[in-house]
């Protein structure tokens, strides 16, 4: 190859090569919309919003399940009300199915009690204050409203339960959780629509979920707090403000539907409220990339059920939009699964306790809190100890909330802060109830609670009856000083007028028994369900004549020893499901110059839980005596709750027997019907376990804002039969 040729291919090599540059240059720059750049697709970032729906908001885990099921990563997460709820755990690093293990565990109907849970009551708190019908309470002479219906307070313990752990991993910093999280509320004094984004998780969800007049608000530092639904019930905006670039949405909010007429008052406030839930809604609507509705019907913000029929909702219309999410997401991010933060829930339960403060105390006292607390300045921390001191100090009575807040030191070190808001301390109850056997009884009871700052309540009672009449004033102290010593002392003037029947069930007169009474006791409670007390009560007596049975008029001052033991498990006094109780009496007279006797009694309740809401308890009661009672000191029986078939005290006698089986099962929401049979001996010569009189009764029970509604009908050996109707809290 001469000179030329060669120069001719090194020049051909070289165009050849510029050419092949100039065409990939060129590719690029034709294609470059089409095939972003690397580092901008890592960066693209999903986010999800959740809106409130109440129980409908269940639906929410369905959706969860879904996108985790497709591998469709979750950079953020915003949620109000129930959707708060489900965001929060989630980003505290719940799976869709841990969530839905969740909701089956939790006893709905129990977590809407404002009641102190039972397992954490003193035995002595369930006695001595009456149920009202109407409660009204006053601090000083200003009266108190409350804020809604229902404070939230066993809520707050189970969010608290759930979300503690992950909080104090993230440092409080909602930034920090698994997922980066805000708790939409709104703010009650100024009208601020809040995304909450660090404090205490479990109050920023509790926050959120304050729907107005159903729910208190929530304290969060400085400010009250209702649910954010009031302004922002789809935080589509506050997911984007997060630096979301595509906006999953999920709308559980069931309105009233557009062009429906209104029929009554709160049809037209709901659909009023609708109208503007509608308007504010729009904007955040058309900010989701996609928008998920499921199907969930007629099923109520309220009712807190047929959650598999929600989940499973929610799920299939996630599904329905998965192409959508997929084409918004490019294919290399659904390919690579994103590692989510890991927090150690183990760090909360290693930590040590630095300090424990009190936020909020005003008239209690230190140590009456601090005492209901199991945890101590030195201890590890542990979450079940630091759930029982919630539910002990609610227990005392004297806080409208309580709930803890967790601050993390570093070096395994923690300071437990307990929040309370005191109630105010002073109360007038109002109650009433009837029995077809003795009529119509009312009372007026005023307590003050925490006179002195130690738990203490003064409560002057006037009860009047047919039968029975009483104006007193009862003092008792559940935990003197903060020991476990309890007190209970009284002073009080009572008319007894029971009725006496013969044979056949006729009334043939009443007892005419005037007395005005002191009592001084002293007890111990060495553990919350049982209480030990001994005393000593002085009487004067006074004794009307009656011809009819005979009865002989007289007057008599009286000295007596007593004692109690009490234990009781049983979880509602009203409406036992489970339990045990016992209890043992015994009284001595003391006075010279009157006859002395001994009066003895053992009670002992066993109530069974069985499948399908059912339950069966046994009742025994016996009662015996030494040297003959005198006649208002006497055993009697008879009634609905010892023996069927007869006048409520109809029998009376020295010494006494009566053993009751008991069937209950509930027939809807609020409905029971039960059934008994019982066997009841009673007379003046000696205790008996032969010759019971049979009697059985069946009759449905009801709950309802007036107290337990009855009527039972039944039947006793002798042709006796006897229909008992009663709407009572009994006092």
């Amino acid at each position: 190859m001469n000179l030329l040729q060669k120069i001719i291919t090194i020049r051909s090599f070289i165009l050849l090569a510029l050419f092949a540059i100039m065409l990939t240059g060129f590719y690029n720059k034709i294609w470059a919309v089409a095939v972003p750049d690397s580092s901008k697709l890592k960066s693209l970032k999903i986010g999800l919003a959740l809106s409130g729906g109440g129980a409908r908001g269940i639906a929410h885990i369905g959706a969860i399940m879904a996108l985790e099921q497709e591998n469709i990563p979750i950079d953020m997460i915003a949620g109000t009300s129930m959707g708060s709820i489900v965001g929060g755990l989630y980003a505290a690093g719940y799976s869709g199915k841990q969530m839905q293990t969740i909701v089956h565990q939790i006893d709905w109907e129990a977590i809407f009690e404002q009641k102190p849970d039972p397992s954490a009551e003193f035995v002595s708190e369930r006695y001595g204050v009456l149920k009202p019908l109407l409660r009204l309470r006053f601090k000083f002479w200003e009266l108190y409203l409350p804020f809604g219906l229902n404070n939230g307070q066993r809520i707050s313990e189970e969010l608290f339960r759930h979300t503690a752990a992950a909080n104090f991993a993230a440092h409080s910093n909602f930034d920090s959780l698994v997922v980066p999280y805000r708790a939409l509320a709104v703010d009650a004094a100024t009208g601020e629509v809040l995304a909450l984004q660090q404090g205490d998780l479990a109050q920023a969800i509790h926050a959120s979920m304050a729907i107005p007049f159903v729910f208190y608000p929530a304290r969060v530092g400085e400010r009250l707090l209702v649910d954010g639904g009031v302004l922002n019930i789809l935080p589509t905006d506050v997911v984007k403000n997060m630096d979301a670039d595509v906006i999953i949405a999920v709308d559980l909010e069931q309105l009233f539907p557009l062009g429906k007429e209104p029929k009554h008052f709160s049809e037209v406030a709901i659909h009023t409220l609708d109208i503007t839930i509608r308007e504010l809604k729009k904007k955040n609507v058309a900010l989701a990339d996609v928008l998920i509705e499921p199907d969930l019907g007629d099923h109520s913000a309220y009712s807190y059920n047929n959650f598999e029929f929600l989940i499973e909702q929610g799920y299939r219309a996630t599904m329905k939009k998965m192409d959508k999410i997929k084409k918004r997401i490019p294919k290399n991010i659904l390919e690579q699964a994103r590692l989510k933060r890991k927090l150690d829930h183990q760090l909360l339960q290693q930590a040590q306790i630095k300090k424990i403060a009190i936020v909020g105390r005003e008239k209690v006292r230190p140590p009456v809190i601090l005492r209901e607390f199991p945890l101590k300045k030195g201890d590890t921390f542990d979450l079940n100890k630091a759930l029982t001191g919630i539910k002990n100090i609610y227990a005392t009575g004297l806080f409208e909330n309580v709930w803890l807040e967790l601050d993390n030191l570093g070096d395994n070190q923690v300071v437990v802060n307990i929040h309370i808001i005191e109630k105010y301390p002073r109360t007038i109850g109002f109650g009433v109830n009837y029995q077809s056997d003795v009529g119509l009884s009312g009372f007026v009871q005023i307590v003050h609670f925490n006179f002195l700052g130690w738990g203490e309540r003064f409560m002057p009672v006037l009860q009047i009856g047919d039968t029975y009449k009483k104006i007193g004033l009862d003092i008792v102290n559940d935990r003197f000083f903060a020991t476990p010593l309890a007190l209970n002392n009284g002073f009080y003037y009572e008319q007894v007028r029971p009725y006496f029947y013969d044979a056949d069930g006729e009334k043939i007169g009443q007892l005419d028994l005037d007395r005005v009474v002191a009592q001084f006791s002293i007890g111990v409670q060495p553990l919350k369900r049982m209480l030990f007390l001994t005393g000593v009560r002085g009487e004067r007596v006074w004794l009307g004549a009656d011809e009819k049975i005979p009865m002989l008029a007289e007057t008599q001052n009286r000295w007596l020893a007593f004692g109690q033991a009490i234990f009781d498990k049983t979880d509602d006094p009203s409406f036992p499901r489970k339990g045990l109780k016992l209890a043992l009496e015994a009284e001595s007279n003391l006075g010279a110059n009157n006859k002395s006797y001994t009066k003895m009694s053992a009670q002992l309740k066993w109530i069974v839980p069985l499948p399908w809401q059912q339950a069966v308890s046994s009742n025994l009661f016996m009662g015996t005596s030494t040297n003959g009672l005198p006649i208002y000191e006497k055993f009697r029986l008879g009634g609905p709750l010892d023996l069927p078939g007869y006048h409520l005290e109809e029998l009376w006698g020295d010494h006494a027997t009566a053993i009751r089986f008991n069937y209950r099962i509930k027939l809807f929401k609020r409905l029971y019907f039960q059934s008994s049979a019982s066997f009841a001996n009673i007379n003046d010569d000696a205790l008996k376990f032969n010759h019971f009189t049979r009697s059985a009764s069946a009759g449905l029970m009801a709950k309802s804002p007036l107290g337990p509604i009855s009527i039972i009908s039944a039947w006793s050996e002798g042709d006796r039969q006897q229909v008992y109707f009663s709407v009572d809290y009994d006092f």
